[in-house]
């Protein structure tokens, strides 16, 4: 979940990521931020860099600064992808370890460090007066030659790349003690070579910057504006201590108060390193050859100057370095040291030896470990495969059991629609039913109606007609009678007024009939 959240944040680091990356246990060397661990990658011993993880935890460590160190390590990454050089170290890619929120830089393995050569740090440390391994000055002069290549390729690159934090502990050296320069966690691309920029104030270890490196630029106190010469400068403390074999410790204060005059004195560089440099001379002293200076003491001069432009460029530096290889080579100087510590150095040649003897074996047993590995991964892939298919068995078998159950869906919402329908046609069924029978009772009811209408008719016509019958009986009868009878009929009629009397009509209204008169 951590490597997918950092690549997540990080997507340039994708390209990157490599597989089957284990630790081997081994710590090469450690930092305050980070280590060094060996590691095994299929069919090779190589190195990883990674960060410490309770660098994360410390509350006291702000989040800028742990974005920041993150941030630098992703450009590490992409700037040494892009890098090819024989004097620079080799990048493979980034391993995420289980357990560790950050990941590692995974680069070539090489044997040690040119600090580590020339100034072992021994457990236990060896006992006084041991005398140290020789090493010949035309093997000094080509490890400089080395570095110094791996300068000029990046900083003849475009646009050129400044390291900024060059150190015996930053060149690194195989088997055939070939140098490589390593950690570019600090270096900056630069648009113009000879160009100064503001960039960060001291980058690098102390003893290796320059002054320029340390003075505040006007425009931001915490910015020092330098260029590509700060390499030049740190290659030339990187000399002093390969000829000298004495690490160059913080040289004394670049000022100091002249106790006649009262005024404060400046040093410069090399005045700053004489106690460094006087090591130098003792190294030829010690085989009796003290004729002239040393052939590097002149390189270490130029570099170690104060103004900037006044250094020599990187290519000036080889120049100087193949002149200096040369000289030794014609000077005998080398054949008096290896004659002289030639006796002391058996010994050690019978532990590299050794170590070399053991360091195959390891490579044996890592390279069968590799093929073991390799045989596994191939398993678990075939076995993986197999899962693959029966999932897509499973998937498919799922997608049939989905159709099957849309299609149950879909009929019984036909057949829910179906009832459904069903219900609404005996809904409606039984309304026009219920309508039918409330007509029904209206037409009873009107029926009934019309039979009390006709009853009603039915005896006011006999009414009429026993009238009718009895004025026909008394138009027909004498007037005697007529008189006589006249006068029980009511005074308000006249005899001499005949009496019409006509039926009235009935109208009877029937359910949805038209209406129709009844006489």
């Amino acid at each position: 979940m951590a490597a997918e959240g950092l690549l997540a944040e990080y997507p340039e680091l994708r390209p990157f990521v490599l597989p089957n990356v284990r630790l081997t246990g081994i710590r090469i060397g450690a930092g305050a931020y980070g280590s060094v661990e060996e590691v095994a990658v299929p069919g090779a011993i190589c190195a990883a860099k990674k960060i410490h993880d309770i660098f994360l935890d410390r509350s006291e460590i702000p989040a800028a600064e742990i974005r920041r160190a993150t941030s630098q390590f992703v450009r590490e990454c992409q700037l040494m992808s892009t890098l090819g050089h024989p004097n620079i170290v080799k990048f493979l890619g980034v391993a995420f370890f289980p357990g560790s929120r950050l990941p590692a830089l995974v680069m070539e393995r090489l044997l040690t460090s040119l600090h580590d050569l020339l100034d072992p740090e021994t457990d236990p440390p060896p006992p006084p007066n041991t005398p140290k391994p020789f090493f010949p000055l035309s093997l000094k002069c080509s490890i400089l030659h080395n570095v110094a290549c791996g300068l000029a390729y990046l900083h003849e690159r475009s646009p050129p790349v400044i390291h900024r934090d060059l150190s015996a502990r930053n060149v690194l050296l195989n088997s055939g003690m070939v140098a490589k320069i390593v950690d570019l966690g600090v270096a900056r691309i630069v648009p113009r070579m000879r160009t100064a920029a503001t960039m960060t104030k001291g980058p690098g270890a102390s003893v290796y910057m320059p002054p320029e490196a340390s003075a505040p630029a006007k425009s931001n106190a915490q910015k020092s504006k330098y260029d590509a010469s700060i390499d030049v400068f740190s290659l030339g403390v990187v000399a002093i201590f390969t000829i000298g074999e004495v690490f160059p410790c913080d040289p004394v204060a670049a000022t100091y108060l002249d106790e006649e005059t009262g005024v404060v004195m400046g040093r410069s560089e090399l005045q700053r390193r004489a106690e460094y440099m006087r090591h130098v001379n003792e190294q030829l002293r010690a085989c009796g050859q003290l004729r002239g200076d040393h052939p590097l003491i002149r390189l270490i001069q130029q570099c170690l100057h104060n103004g900037p432009h006044k250094r020599p460029s990187i290519r000036e530096v080889l120049r100087l370095l193949e002149e200096a290889r040369a000289g030794a080579r014609d000077s005998g100087w080398e054949e008096v040291q290896a004659a002289q510590t030639q006796p002391r150095n058996q010994a050690k040649d019978r532990e590299l030896a050794e170590a070399r003897q053991q360091l195959r074996r390891k490579e044996e047993e890592l390279a069968r470990q590799g093929a073991e590995l390799t045989r596994a991964e191939e398993t678990i892939r075939r076995e993986q495969q197999q899962l693959r298919q029966k999932e897509e068995e499973l998937q498919s078998s799922e997608r049939e059991k989905q159709t099957v159950r849309q299609q149950l869906i879909s009929s019984q919402r036909r057949e829910t629609e179906l009832v459904q329908a069903k219900d609404r046609e005996l809904r409606e069924k039984q309304t026009v039913r219920d309508e039918l029978t409330r007509k029904e009772r209206e037409l009873a009811e009107t029926q009934q109606q019309l039979r009390q209408k006709e009853e009603q008719l039915r005896s006011s016509e006999a009414l009429v007609a026993d009238f009718q019958k009895a004025l026909q009986q008394r138009d027909s009868e004498p007037t005697q009678r007529t008189k006589t009878q006249s006068s029980l009929l009511p005074t308000a009629v006249p005899h001499s007024t005949p009496v019409n009397i006509k039926p009235r009509k009935l109208t009877v209204q029937c359910h949805r009939k038209k209406t129709a008169p009844c006489e």
